[in-house]
Parts: C-alpha cells; sequence; structure tokens
C-alpha cells in the first residue's frame, strides 16, 4: 500500500465530531471544505490523493461523491487519515508512526510558544483565537481520559505566573500559559497512578484558570468563559475544593463585568457551596463577588449578608487593612480581587 508522505490532513480537525461522523459515512465534502478552510488548497489535496483538481474542487463543495474504495485509499494515504475512521484496515503509514512516535522536544515546545507570541501580536484575532481554542480543547480531551512524569518545571513555571503580571504583557504571560497547558495535555492521555493523575489535574486547573483571567483582563469574554469551563473540570477532578472554588469564583467575575449580575451570583453560590465555611481565600472571594452581584442586581438583604459573611471569612487583618466589605465598595461597580487580587493562591499582581 502507498506509503507517501502526502499531505497530512490537519491533526485538530480528525477529532471534530463533524469530521469524525463525515469519515464514518465516507463523505468527503465536509473533509476537503475543511482542509481548504485550514489551509491546504484543491491543488495540493488532489497531488496528495492523486486526484484531478476539478474533482476535488468538485467534492468539496457537495457537487460529486466518492464511491470507489481505491479512491478512499488513495484520500487516507494522501491526507494520512487514519484507516479505521473511513472502514478500512490501519494503514502502513500508521504502524510506521506508532513505532516512531513523535516527542514534544523543547524546540518543539519553543516554536509553539513563538507560534503563540506572534498570533498574539495582533490582539485576539481569529488566528490566535484558533490556537487558544486548540489548546484549551485538547486539554478538554486529555481530561475524558485516565506511569509518573516529571512536571516540576511547569508546576515552577505556574507558580511564577500566579504573582501576576509583574510588567509583562498581558499578550505574553497568555502565550506562556496557553503553552504550558499545551505541555500538560499529552501528558493527561497517559495511563497515570491515581496521585500522578490529580496532580496533573491540578497543575491544569491552576493553568486553565489563570489564562482564562487574562483573557478576561483582555476582554474576550467568550473565550475566557470557555477556558473557565476547562480549569473546572479539572479542578473537579483532582478533588481540590478550594481551587474548584476559586475558578467558579473568577468565573463569576466575567458577567459580573459585563453586565449580568444574576448569572454571576449563580456562579458565585456554586462557588460559596464548594468552598465551605472555611477560611480560605477562594471562600472570601467567592462570598464577595456574590455580594457585588447581589448588589448590583438590586438584592440588598442577600449583599449585605454575604458582605457580612465574607469579613468573617477574612483572617484576622493587621491595622490599616481593608476588610472585604471594604474592597467591594473600593471596586464597585467594576469590582474586582477581594482576597489578594483573585489568583488561585490570593497573591496580588
Amino acid at each position: 500500500m502507498d506509503t507517501r508522505p502526502g499531505r497530512v490532513f490537519p491533526r485538530h480537525l480528525l477529532e471534530l465530531p463533524q469530521i469524525i461522523h463525515a469519515l464514518a459515512k465516507r463523505d468527503f465534502t465536509p473533509v476537503f471544505a475543511a482542509a481548504k478552510a485550514a489551509g491546504l488548497s484543491y491543488n495540493a489535496i488532489a497531488a496528495a490523493c492523486e486526484m484531478k483538481t476539478e474533482r476535488v474542487s468538485l467534492i468539496a463543495r457537495g457537487s460529486a461523491t466518492v464511491t470507489s474504495i481505491d479512491t478512499v485509499e488513495r484520500i487516507a494515504d494522501g491526507l494520512h487519515i487514519p484507516g479505521g475512521m473511513v472502514g478500512l484496515a490501519a494503514r502502513c503509514w500508521e504502524k510506521q508512526a506508532a513505532s516512531h512516535p513523535p516527542s514534544n522536544t523543547g524546540d518543539d515546545l519553543m516554536k509553539r510558544r513563538q507560534l503563540l507570541r506572534g498570533a498574539l501580536a495582533a490582539g485576539l484575532t481569529s488566528t490566535s483565537l484558533m490556537h487558544i481554542a486548540e489548546a484549551r480543547q485538547g486539554g478538554d480531551r486529555a481530561l475524558t481520559t485516565t506511569d509518573t512524569v516529571d512536571i516540576a518545571h511547569i508546576e515552577s513555571a505556574a507558580e511564577q505566573h500566579s504573582y501576576g503580571y509583574r510588567g509583562r504583557p498581558p499578550v505574553d504571560v497568555l502565550a506562556n500559559l496557553v503553552a504550558e497547558f499545551s505541555e500538560i495535555t499529552p501528558l493527561l492521555r497517559r495511563p497515570q497512578r491515581a496521585s500522578g493523575r490529580v496532580r496533573l489535574a491540578h497543575l491544569a486547573g491552576m493553568v486553565a484558570g489563570m489564562a482564562a483571567v487574562v483573557l478576561h483582563d483582555l476582554g474576550n469574554r467568550c473565550e475566557a468563559h470557555a477556558w473557565f469551563r476547562t480549569a473546572a473540570r479539572a479542578a473537579e477532578e483532582s478533588g481540590d475544593r478550594t481551587l474548584h472554588a476559586w475558578v467558579l469564583a473568577r468565573e463569576a467575575m466575567v458577567p459580573l463585568n459585563f453586565g449580568a449580575p444574576r448569572t454571576a451570583a449563580n456562579l458565585a453560590e456554586q462557588a460559596r457551596q464548594i468552598a465551605g465555611r472555611g477560611t480560605t481565600a477562594a471562600a472570601t472571594l467567592a462570598t464577595a463577588v456574590a455580594a457585588r452581584a447581589y448588589a448590583s442586581s438590586g438584592q440588598r438583604d442577600k449583599a449585605l449578608a454575604a458582605l457580612t459573611e465574607a469579613d468573617l471569612h477574612t483572617p484576622v487583618r493587621r491595622r490599616g487593612l481593608p476588610s472585604a466589605r471594604d474592597h467591594v465598595r473600593r471596586f464597585a461597580p467594576t469590582w474586582a480581587r477581594p482576597a489578594g487580587r483573585g489568583w488561585p493562591d490570593g497573591r496580588s499582581r
């Protein structure tokens, strides 16, 4: 069977439900259309699959179909689509790839980081958001899968990020966080001992949560919500209720700052329930966010009750430092962070 390298179909597209469904039916219209949208020209697809360019174009537009098994094989080999996805046996190149799996080298990670920085240099454009979303989606997929791995260097980087921007442009911080999250993702896909899985999930929750905070600061509500959802999944899997509560409390600040206080209050209440009644930064943050959300939506009694509880959560303060109540008053109506300034461990940024 043909083992020529061909033009590899973008790997992330093979994980989209609509592409998986189309390949199972051997419907190549959405497959060719997605390849074209991802940067493969009809000429390149045709050359890889040993087809005429005009026929590729017709298939992509839905004006022609593929019925020959020979053509299906040529498409699978040319675009490196796994045989099982189109009802074929594993292709020769699949066996070769399995015996020589790619590795995430330092150079690869550096290139990924540089790519993210380059994409983000123009701001939160559709291209940079695509890279950011791909990293998060990879983590989502890995979190659904269940060897010991060395992640100390990622934990160290995450700790450094938890201290905040420190004069760095937010897009640079975001590029680093997304690159580090992408490094965690393949580790999550490996079978591991329970303790290693918990440690990875906790780290993924921290990094994803901080990426969400930066996206919120940059004004991208939609992507911030998506990253907070991923962070919440990871935190829940890790079993760290404090981290989970922090993620939900920080997510509540997105609708709060974008004019949806009732939605914010619902998220903040979820965070309060998860945090429990312990004296933690997450519990204080969740309660203070709830107070601000209730105040913004005109629910005075609930706001005052939450403020009182927030002050009870706050540890004994040095003279002159503000209470949670003072924080809410000071930062209204664009209130931000009562415990530290909203990072996982309560540090300022």
